[in-house]
């Protein structure tokens, strides 16, 4: 099981190509475009301000558990999420965590991922939501005050480009 600390941040976007422009101008680079499908399950009741997820996450072959805390992204800001991440290769789990937690909702995204450094960028067309671009800086370990400059900065270069923040995650 991995685990690890993001800095995240969420927004609905028009139009890809000055996002792909300013990325390409940072020099990140495009790692891969995918087809990914989340299934959110129901978790029980909690008490308290940051509310659990926890998706299964389908690409191709591949599956991964993951559950993570995060509160609601506010205007221009980042929050942290906690994550644990888990490869499932049983596919027998599936149809047990439906069974015993029921699927909240499905998203459908098709996934164009960029890198720079622990930065990484989604290009995310989502079935039914619209187009939205995300901004992460991923850590194993605690978020430095170096990490969050970096995050500001990225969060001051795309803002300006962006529609509307998405506060929740897609499966809201």
């Amino acid at each position: 099981m991995k685990s690890g600390i993001n800095l995240e941040l969420k927004h609905r976007c028009e139009d890809f190509a000055p996002i792909r422009s300013l990325l390409r101008s940072i020099n990140a680079k495009k790692v891969v475009v995918k087809k990914q499908k989340d299934f959110f399950f129901k978790l029980p009741p909690y008490e308290g301000a940051i509310v659990p997820r926890m998706k299964l996450r389908n690409e191709g072959a591949r599956q991964t558990l993951i559950y993570y805390k995060r509160p609601d992204f506010s205007k221009q800001k980042g929050a942290s999420a906690e994550l644990a991440l888990y490869a499932v290769s049983d596919k027998k789990l599936f149809p047990f965590l439906e069974h015993a937690l029921g699927v909240k909702s499905v998203v459908e995204k098709k996934r164009e991922l960029w890198k720079k450094g622990n930065a990484v960028f989604h290009l995310d067309v989502v079935k039914g939501v619209g187009d939205i671009f995300e901004i992460e800086i991923q850590k194993k370990t605690a978020l430095t005050k170096r990490d969050k400059e970096l995050f500001r900065y990225y969060a001051d270069l795309f803002v300006p480009y962006l529609g509307n923040i998405v506060t929740g995650s897609n499966g809201d």
